[in-house]
């Protein structure tokens, strides 16, 4: 598999995208559980799709993903990881529910994060894209928790992913009260990737 490496013209591009990435969830976030949340992309960069487990504490953490597939000009599949307890966190933005240490992922936080998912996949493929000036249109998400290696291989097996290569928008949502890391993978078909990278030159 040959490794990505982008120019420092490609790696600015890539922020920007990322910055207008965040900026578009966080005003749709704030809207939809009316309060002010801000969203910080510590980086962006493309890695090897089976360096994802590793991204978010390795193949053995428990982790709550939510899958979604892009239709339109560039077929990709999305991820949003979130460990378990930052996943309750986010569902409870929504849900208005107190989060215990006892806290689990219920029907209602499912529903809640899948509202969360359409929101945040609309958010960063609208600004991915204008980017590349394609419409990116994402289908309902599936809620998945399980371990982190095991999701990788329900992406590569079920999803048919054929992918070698995921792009990684690490994500920090922050609010007054709280602060919650998420990572935004989009993980593009072999032609899509090729647009992307084309994109950014």
């Amino acid at each position: 598999m040959k490794e990505i490496v982008l120019t420092s013209s490609q790696k600015d591009a890539l922020k920007e995208v990322g910055n207008i990435c965040s900026g578009n969830a966080a005003t749709a976030l704030s809207q939809l559980v009316n309060r002010k949340i801000s969203i910080v992309v510590p980086r962006i960069l493309f890695i090897p799709l089976e360096e994802v487990p590793n991204v978010v504490g390795g193949p053995d953490t428990l982790v709550a993903g939510l899958v979604l597939r892009v239709l339109g000009d560039l077929p990709s599949t999305i991820i949003f990881i979130f460990s378990q307890k930052d996943a309750v966190i986010l569902a409870s933005l929504l849900t208005k529910k107190k989060v215990s240490e006892g806290s689990i992922i219920g029907s209602l936080e499912t529903s809640a994060l899948k509202e969360i998912g359409v929101i945040l996949a609309n958010a960063y493929l609208g600004a991915l894209g204008s980017f590349v000036g394609m419409s990116l249109v994402p289908t309902v998400p599936e809620l998945i928790i399980d371990m982190a290696g095991s999701m990788l291989d329900y992406i590569l097996i079920e999803l048919s992913c054929k992918s070698d290569f995921a792009l990684l928008v690490e994500s920090e949502f922050k609010e007054p009260q709280t602060s919650i890391t998420g990572n935004f993978f989009l993980i593009p078909n072999p032609a899509a990737l090729e647009i992307i990278l084309g994109s950014i030159t």
